[in-house]
């Protein structure tokens, strides 16, 4: 019964990330059945172990088929890889399982009640360790945010409308009480345990609404351009005609159409600074209006290569921001993975990029407007923002093509939103946010609308 109990856990806190629209609701239940078993029962380290392998297997199967995918006729390698990265972060909580047995043990802990406060403990310490410790092997001092039970009420923002006052880490002790007041009701079948169910649930029953979309002057003014620009011949001309014409197309369907944003990575050219002169095919008198055009391509400055954000104006570039953060695997080897096998197989046809320690700076693009470029993963692995903007809107340019393609892969672009929505919510920023699969203007409410309709 335990070990199935746990498995269960497992599947359940898969599932809302799995398919969140219709079960969302589910993120509330998943430690109910380890929560039950621990009223009684102690979980051993192996069952910990157990517990995590099933976790980060049911979490991550995007991730290790892409991986494995990314490696090409090695992928049995990236498999390996894969794997390993399961069996590393399943450590955690098989640790974390044991650690808090032995308190119980240790303190004669019998009561049900006691039991279950430390396990919801542990449980929190579990869900902030992946949110924000869990890759700092690799190099860096971040988690996976991706697996956070809080992104999922994104689905129905509402829930989180007092993220900006509690904070993540309170709001995250809210969410598993319920969790907690299930299972000590399951337990004891008492009024004390149905009167703490009822408290328990009252705040979300209370934030349960819909939200209205509020519109923003600037909404109409920005239109998007889903798609990635590449030419076979690798010259420079051909590409920037070719975005000229649609840059005329969306001006003419649109009239009103004042800034144009494509997403990360969305040009192949990286000699920007290089070849001002040809950005006049994207003036006025080439395109019909002057306009703010936004764009993801590399930047190379001597060795380096950066993963930048252009903005040209008029056929005229005003500025440039080189991303603050590389993603492990797609855009960086870490010391602890840095291996000639591994630097051929996923850096062979390009170079790793480079991390920027530039001051992030505003794209003054309106009149009354300024936006404050994030790109990609600097949005979702950031617990804070860096910049001094204030409520000035964030304009986030996001490269999820690598998800788009497989089955099993298409959950995680998806949850990329979700987690948006969610950051918009907790620092209270409007986003734009422009991908390959969706453009979606965010308020700080975490509604959200298409921009192009």
């Amino acid at each position: 019964m335990l070990i199935g109990s746990i498995l269960l856990s497992a599947v359940i806190y898969a599932i809302p990330f799995w398919f969140n629209q219709h079960f969302w609701w589910f993120i509330f239940l998943f430690p109910v059945p380890l929560l039950y078993c621990i009223c009684n029962q102690n979980i051993s380290f192996l069952h910990g172990y157990l517990w995590g392998c099933a976790v980060f297997i049911l979490h991550g199967i995007g991730w290790i088929y892409l991986i494995a995918d990314m490696a090409g006729e090695s992928w049995s390698i990236g498999l390996m890889l894969g794997i390993g990265f399961v069996l590393y972060q399943a450590l955690f909580p098989a640790f974390l399982f044991w650690g808090i047995t032995q308190v119980i043990i240790f303190f004669s802990i019998h009561r049900p009640i006691f039991r279950l406060c430390l396990w919801t403990i542990g449980l929190w310490l579990f869900i902030m360790w992946v949110d924000w410790y869990s890759f700092l092997i690799f190099g860096v001092q971040e988690g996976y945010p991706l697996m956070h039970p809080l992104i999922i009420l994104a689905q129905k923002p509402s829930l989180l409308w007092i993220l900006s006052f509690f904070g993540k880490l309170l709001l995250t002790v809210l969410f598993l009480l319920m969790p907690m007041s299930i299972a000590a009701l399951l337990w004891y079948k008492s009024l004390y345990a149905w009167l703490f169910l009822c408290i328990v649930i009252m705040p979300w029953v209370f934030c349960f609404k819909e939200l209205e979309w509020k519109h923003m002057s600037w909404h109409s003014n920005i239109k998007s351009l889903p798609c990635m620009i590449c030419s076979t011949t690798d010259d420079s001309i051909v590409v920037i005609k070719i975005i000229g014409q649609q840059l005329k197309k969306i001006i003419t369907q649109h009239p009103t159409t004042e800034i144009v944003v494509m997403p990360e990575s969305a040009c192949n050219i990286d000699n920007f600074l290089e070849i001002s002169e040809l950005l006049q095919l994207w003036n006025k008198e080439s395109i019909g209006k002057a306009i703010h055009f936004i764009f993801g391509a590399s930047r190379r400055e001597g060795d380096n290569c950066y993963n930048s954000l252009y903005w040209v104006y008029d056929g005229n570039l005003q500025q440039y921001h080189d991303k603050q953060h590389a993603m492990l695997l797609t855009e960086r080897l870490s010391v602890l993975i840095d291996y000639n096998c591994l630097r051929i197989i996923y850096f062979k046809d390009r170079q790793p990029i480079t991390i920027s320690l530039c001051e992030r700076k505003k794209f003054a693009l309106l009149n009354d407007t300024a936006f404050v470029p994030y790109i990609c993963s600097e949005l979702f692995f950031n617990e804070s923002v860096d910049d001094n903007g204030k409520k000035d809107p964030i304009l986030a340019v996001i490269n999820d093509s690598l998800f788009l393609a497989h089955f099993w892969t298409r959950y995680i672009h998806t949850l990329l939103i979700l987690l948006a929505r969610f950051k918009a919510i907790q620092w209270q920023r409007n986003i734009v946010y422009v991908s390959y699969a969706q453009s979606l203007f965010i308020d700080e409410c975490g509604r959200c609308k298409e921009i192009n309709e």
